[in-house]
Formats: structure tokens, sequence, C-alpha cells
């Protein structure tokens, strides 16, 4: 189970809270295959650990795994992935040993009862504290009211989102980009701040990558996007969602909703420009957004992790220096007083994107 555990921990840090999983396939007490979920929507830990058990002509009698093995066809990324509990009986496994239970309710202990009413010898909650403690951001995923959040953005080594005048095109190369609208096609909606939308007049579109076109949203408390923006004169063709203040001149909203755009009136919090963002994300949870990604600004971001709403960051770094007093940041704000009450990141990840590195992690 310890090695399994450790299989676990290689997990890839993907956009998406996957749990942690690893296994082990033992054939006469001896290790013949090692396997663990890398990334969402790829193989689970059991299919790879048989994968590699059947490689080197093993035929595995047991199975040691840290998390229950799924009972239910999955989707994921697209794919259906068949129950592993189908898998393990279909290769002839006759004793399973399993680290903790499936921490999701709807599954809990399913796949479990469907491999000892086939005859499988199933021995339970070996080191589960451990393997629970390891998917403490899936469970984190399963317990919120608000979409799973991750704010993403590109700045330059010097850590500026843009040039002081504002520009910003481009901080980062095509790969990076190519990224940024994977990202986008595996979220829900896409969210940007009323300053981002004014000064960059985004289209927040997947466009170098084939995939689903997300919603589009704009935190713009008073409504002042302007009605000839990109977002605007498509709202038709792509759904845009303005979450405005709930005092804002009526007659502004009903004309935006007019030209396509979707109003959502949230509570004021702290001053007639700023709205209750908690709330505003437990309404985009309540209207079926599991997965958003915040592409700016530094006030928005700055904001939501004030509301502790932020569970992901994903930043693409650029081998550039621009300088500049008043070049904006991605986190803006007041920011914190001292460094012991900085939002903490863990479980990093990075890997190379072009020209560029792709930092990846988790907020507790």
């Amino acid at each position: 189970m310890l090695e399994a555990l450790d299989l676990a921990k290689r997990g890839s840090g993907d956009v998406e809270p996957n749990p942690r999983t690893g296994a082990l396939m033992i054939t006469d007490g001896e290790i013949v295959g090692r396997g663990w979920h890398q990334f969402y929507g790829g193989p689970h830990a059991e299919v790879m650990a048989l994968q590699d058990a059947h490689a080197k002509g093993a035929k595995p009698d047991t199975a040691v795994i840290t998390l229950e093995p799924c009972s239910s066809q999955i989707g994921e990324g697209g794919k259906k992935t068949p129950p592993c509990t189908n898998t393990l009986l279909a290769a002839g496994i006759r004793r399973v040993i399993v680290g903790a239970m499936d921490p999701d309710p709807r599954h809990r202990r399913r796949g479990l009862l469907a491999l000892e009413q086939q005859g499988v010898e199933v021995v339970e909650g070996v080191l589960a504290d451990r393997c629970l403690q390891q998917n403490q951001t899936f469970l984190k995923w399963l317990n919120l009211d608000r979409p799973w959040t991750i704010a993403k953005w590109a700045m330059t080594l010097d850590g500026k989102t843009a040039a002081p005048t504002g520009e910003s095109r481009w901080i980062t190369g095509i790969e990076s980009r190519r990224r940024t609208h994977e990202l986008r096609a595996r979220c829900d909606a896409v969210v940007v701040g009323f300053r981002t939308a004014q000064i960059d007049d985004p289209e927040l579109t997947v466009r170098h990558v084939f995939g689903r076109q997300p919603v589009r949203i704009v935190v713009d408390p008073r409504a002042e996007i302007d009605d000839d923006s990109n977002l605007v004169r498509t709202a038709n063709k792509t759904p845009t969602w303005l979450l405005v203040a709930d005092d804002v001149d009526a007659a502004r909203a009903g004309h935006l909703q007019d030209l396509g755009v979707q109003v959502i009136h949230v509570k004021v919090a702290e001053s007639p420009r700023h709205i209750h963002l908690r709330e505003a994300w437990r309404e985009l949870r309540r209207r079926g957004l599991r997965r958003i990604v915040v592409e700016g600004g530094g006030g928005l971001v700055a904001d939501l992790l004030g509301w502790s709403c932020v569970d992901q960051v994903q930043c693409f770094l650029a081998p550039k220096l621009i300088g500049g007093r008043t070049a904006p940041t991605p986190v803006a704000g007041e920011g914190r007083a001292f460094m012991a009450e900085a939002w903490q990141v863990s479980e990093w990840t990075h890997c190379v994107s072009g020209d560029d590195l792709l930092l990846s992690g988790f907020l507790p």
C-alpha cells in the first residue's frame, strides 16, 4: 500500500481536481504491475497497472489500490471510461486491498460491493487516513457550493501582466496561447473583470483548438461594458453573462438583455462598486457551472482570493522583462500585510510551454 501511495503522488497537477490514485498488481506475492491516474480523462490507476502487468506477460491475482475502484461508467474529457470493477473482474483478480472508500457519497462502497458479489475477497481501510489526506483537493471539490475556480494569467519574469500602457499582446508564445484555449474548452465559463473587458476587448472564445465554447462572464457591477465591445456584439452567438450589482440602473440592464447579454443581479458588498462575489459564485453554481477559469484582471483575482473563491492557479511565465512602476501585476488589491499571511499554494507542478514555463498549483 505504501508503494501505491507513492505512485498516487505522481499526479500531473492538471486543471481538474482528480482523485490521486495508485495501484499495484500482484502475482504470488510479487509486484508485477504498477500504475497511477496520471491526468484527467486518462486511464485509471487500475487500468494502468493491469496494462503494465500484461506487458510483462503476468496474470495478477491481487490488486492493491489507494481508492475504491469506480463502479459506474465515468465521463471524463469527453470520453467514457468503463467501471474499473468490471476491468478487475475481467482480468481475473480474486483479491482487492483498498486504502479508502470513494469519498463521493453517490458511489461510496458501491465498487467494493460489486466485487464482493462476484466472490472477490475485499480488504478495506488499509492506511485509509493517509489515502484520504492525499486526496484533499478532490474532497474539497466534492463539497464546494460554487464552481471550482482556476485563476490563470500570463506574466513576464518581473511579474508584469501588461506594459505600463496596458498593452499585453502578446506576453507568451503560441504554445502557451494554445494551452489557454485548451483550458477554456475544458471549463464551463471564462471570467474577466470589467476593466479587462474594456481595455483588452477580448473574445474569450475557443479558437486555437477544437472544443466547446464556454460561457463568457464579465464581473461588471455598474454594467459599464460598451455596447460595441466584442463580447456584447457576439452575445447572441456565444452565451455572455454580466454579473452586476442588484441596484444597477434597470434601463441599462434591460438594454443589455435586449442585445443578448444575460444580466445576473448580485447583492452589493462593502461599497456600491463591489458585489458579493461569494454569493455571485454560488449563483453560478446554481446555474450549472462546475468549473471556471478567471483570466483577469489583477483586481478581480485579488477580490476572489479575499472571498476564498480561488482553488487553483495557472501561471504562464514568459522570458521577458518589461519593468514599470505602474505596469499591472496578476494579483492587485491591497495584498497581505505580512509574508506570514500570504496565500499558500501547494502541490506545484511545472512544465515547458514553448519558450515559456507553465506553473500550476492548488490553494488549500
